[in-house]
Formats: C-alpha cells, structure tokens, sequence
C-alpha cells in the first residue's frame, strides 16, 4: 500500500495548483456535495503529483493508494467536524458511474476514512480502480486551478468550473438538458426546466462571474437555450469566457480559429453546398470535434501539411481518410 502526505505541502504553496483529471472523469455521471468534492480536489492534486509529475516510473502500477486531507480546509466556510464526516461518510458509499468507448466502470473514490481526533488531517484510501484516471492515462484531459476549485461554494458552480476548463479553448460547449440532468444525477429533483435555471444554472453562472469580475477565478459563463425562445429549450449553448494574456491573443490561434479553417477546407473539398449528404457528414464531424476539442489543432495541422505538400491531390478523399481512420473512428461509427 502507498501512502500520501499532503497538508505539510499544502501549507507551502505560494503559486498556482494546477489539477488534471480525464475527460471521462469530467463528464461523468455522479453527485458529489461540496465537501466530497474538495476531498476529490485533494486526491486528483496529489495522485497526479505522485505518480504523472514524479519520475519515478510507477505510472502503471497500482495499489490501493492512502491519502491524508486537512481537515480546516474540508471545514472551510465554517463547516462543523461532523458535517466533514458525514460528507466522507457518504463519499464511500457513493459510485461514480464512468463510460468511455471501451468499458463501464462503477467505482467509488474512497474506501474509507479515519480521523484520530488529535490530529489536524484525516486518513482516506483510494480504490485502485480509479487510478489509471486520476493520473490521466488518457491523452485527453481538463485542467483546473486547484486553488479556485476549493473555494467555490457550491457543488454545481464546482462542477461547471470544471466543464468551462475542458472547453476554455474551443470557447463554447452544448449540452442536451436531459443529458446535463443524467450527468448531474438530478433524478426527480427540479423536474421544471425553470427550477434548472433558477437553482442550478443561475448560481454557477453568477458565483463565477463575480469571482471573475474580482479577479479571483480564471473563466466563466454564460448559457442561452436551443430552440431560442422557447420557455422549455431542448439543448444549451454554454460561451466560456476566460483570461489570455495580449501576447497570447495576438499570437495563438485559437480553437475556434482552427475550427473555421478546417470546416471551410471540408465545405470546399466536398462541395457541401451543392452536396446534402456530404453537408451532413460534415455537420457530424464538426460536432465530435466539439465533444473533443483537443483533436482540433491536430486534425488542423495535417489538412494545412495537405494543402502545402500535395497541392494537386484529391484532397475530399484524403480528409475523409484522415478523418474517419485516425481521428473519429469511433465515434463517427456510433452516428
């Protein structure tokens, strides 16, 4: 078994925390309250700075993995000691459903939890199911400040924090709401698309931007509803509003930037306008591009070196190619 320390560190850090977890993490299904949560935020920080930021080579070696939380921050805006345990309590019953292409998983985060009432820490162990995620085996994943994330309020503010660093680059996100119901696990709760808006979305959307506005938090957002209009939208169009520095808005592209050029190379290549079934399977591309924003500069990078380096090629069958052989495959087969 290994074992972790991390308050003595904690109590040291005088520069940003950034926090990585997989993308299958972020946009899984769970409902965590706002002390599991912050208990979460302390076992990803320290999974990843053990086993991806170490150079130790354990990075496919697991145990169960033991971890040690100081109890004034899990306490923070003056919770009591019982509501931390309570809160861990219920964090060791609860599964976290996870689902990428290759398997389902249900797992839970902690085993259990021990406090010896002395000490200013408390003793949790991490299933060793849920490892490989936490160290971001996948190649995908959202990063997060550790700091912002702990100081957040409330369980769904933490959560759409989480959402607007996955997609600060592309800049937008759409979510179904049935869908966004299933990821949060409402069940019954606010049933009215009015009671989302007021209870969850609003607050999110408020406590981020007045932390953005106070300079204390890097992005927010803003939503609007699909069909416009309407008092029940079927869909959500999430803007993510974040902070560049001017020398990186001069000079990087942007997600967006990218998107545009590969979806006018696609629309000149396959001659959409004048091609309704080409015009189709463009609009799915474009949209599993967007469920995974990190591919876009990629797929960019090799239409810019076709265009360049093959100039008079049939360049509709090369991206098609490229497209659904080492980009999409598996998600273009499921449309």
């Amino acid at each position: 078994m290994t074992q972790i320390t991390i308050f003595k560190d904690y109590k040291t850090v005088k520069r940003p925390v950034k926090v990585v977890q997989a993308n299958a993490l972020t946009q899984s299904r769970y409902d965590f309250n706002l002390v599991e949560k912050r208990a979460i935020y302390f076992i990803i920080k320290e999974v990843r700075k053990n086993y991806i930021e170490s150079n130790d080579g354990m990075r496919t070696l697991f145990d169960n993995l033991v971890v040690t939380l100081p109890t004034k921050e899990l306490q923070k805006h003056n919770l009591e000691l019982k509501q931390v345990y309570k809160a861990l309590f219920e964090l060791r019953r609860k599964t976290i459903y996870l689902e990428t292409d290759e398997m389902v998983l249900g797992v839970g985060y902690i085993n259990y939890f021990k406090h010896k009432k002395y000490d200013n820490f408390i003793e949790v162990e991490v299933s060793k199911a849920i490892l490989p995620y936490l160290v971001e085996l996948a190649q995908q994943y959202t990063e997060y400040d550790f700091m912002i994330a702990m100081t957040l309020q409330t369980k769904y503010t933490q959560r759409f924090y989480e959402y607007c660093q996955q997609y600060r680059n592309l800049g937008y996100f759409k979510i179904a709401v049935e869908e966004l119901r299933t990821k949060l696990m409402l069940g019954d709760k606010y049933p009215r698309y009015a009671h989302l808006k007021t209870k969850i979305l609003d607050v999110a959307q408020k406590e981020l931007q007045m932390l953005f506005d106070k300079g204390e938090c890097d992005v927010y957002f803003t939503y609007t509803g699909e069909p416009r209009g309407a008092r029940t939208p079927n869909v959500l169009r999430f803007s993510v509003v974040s902070k560049v520095t001017a020398v990186e808005a001069a000079n990087a592209p942007t997600l967006l930037d990218y998107r545009y050029k590969i979806r006018e190379c696609l629309d000149r290549w396959l001659r959409t306008k004048d091609r309704p079934k080409n015009r189709l399977w463009v609009e799915d591309v474009m949209a599993a591009m967007d469920k995974d924003p990190d591919k876009i500069p990629k797929l960019y990078k090799r239409f810019d070196k076709l265009m360049r380096t093959e100039p008079n090629k049939n360049h509709a069958a090369i991206a098609r190619f490229i497209i659904e052989e080492d980009f999409l495959t598996e998600t273009m087969e499921k449309k």
